[in-house]
């Protein structure tokens, strides 16, 4: 069973101890939603199952969501302990009809032990209109430092990104402010619900409408009243194009200036030259 942490035995008090965490996602997103909730998203690998119990957890999910008429983000990892490659790191979409939206598998998991192990995901962000909403797409964590994963997504109008993550304090909260830069960026709004590491809501402009953190939070549940939608941006139709052009900028206001300091010493050269002449 190549790639597995540990035992079955451990295997087997992993899964017990996850269906306890897994019945109190259930239970914080059965009282959110019943608070007026429309949308809810959980943290990267909040939900932790085993591969022949994948379906019908979100099926369970797809319940709950149409029970109370809301859009529920399921962040699931599964794990699959004989395969080769054990975890697939998923975020699935479900309405308040209970079906699935779209699914959506970690593109570019952290290089190491999670990259060595994980299901390789898809190239692009999900990305589906959801009514009541607007146009959602997800994608996971890491996926949200690479600029360029966004671009087809922004084309296809993406208003709102489910950014569910994991961090650790290290990194906390400098990981989720260089994920506000894509939703500034591509201008659409941002939800990055983050384990263990600063969880944000944002608009196209940045502009903060919750945070949690969770090092000092007495309750681990973000609340936010975010307006959804798209801002337009230069970035979003041009793309890398800005930094190559003020790269350029840069370095013909660098040439310039070296150009006029060499003809300025030269013209000294000159004037020094002729007064020992003279």
């Amino acid at each position: 069973m190549s790639g597995v942490p540990f035992d079955l035995e451990s295997w087997g008090e992993l899964n017990r101890h996850a269906r306890e965490v897994n019945e109190e996602l259930f239970r914080l997103s059965a009282r959110e939603a019943e608070r007026g909730a429309k949308l809810l998203l959980w943290s990267e690998g909040n939900a932790v199952v085993m591969v022949g119990e994948r379906e019908a957890f979100i099926a369970r999910g797809g319940a709950l969501a149409r029970e109370w008429g809301v859009w529920l983000g399921l962040s699931v990892a599964t794990f699959a302990p004989a395969e080769e490659r054990i975890l697939r790191n998923e975020l699935v979409l479900v309405g308040p009809d209970g079906a699935v939206a779209w699914r959506y598998v970690k593109s570019r998991p952290v290089p190491g032990w999670e990259a060595e192990n994980s299901v390789p995901g898809d190239a692009e962000p999900a990305v589906g209109r959801a009514p009541g909403v607007g146009v959602v797409g997800g994608a996971i964590c890491f996926d949200g430092d690479f600029p360029e994963v966004f671009a087809n997504a922004s084309a296809r109008g993406l208003e709102l990104l489910l950014l569910p993550s994991s961090d650790w304090k290290g990194i906390s909260p400098l990981h989720t402010r260089q994920a506000v830069f894509r939703a500034v960026e591509q201008g659409f709004s941002l939800v990055r619900q983050v384990n263990q590491g600063l969880s944000v809501a944002v608009d196209g402009y940045g502009r903060v409408y919750g945070e949690l953190d969770p090092f000092t939070a007495q309750e681990r549940v973000l609340r936010a009243d975010l307006p959804v939608g798209r801002v337009p941006t230069l970035y979003a139709r041009i793309g890398d194009t800005v930094g190559l052009l003020s790269g350029g900028v840069a370095l013909g206001w660098g040439l310039l200036a070296s150009v006029r300091g060499l003809v300025a010493r030269r013209r000294r050269s000159v004037q020094a030259t002729r007064v020992q002449d003279g």
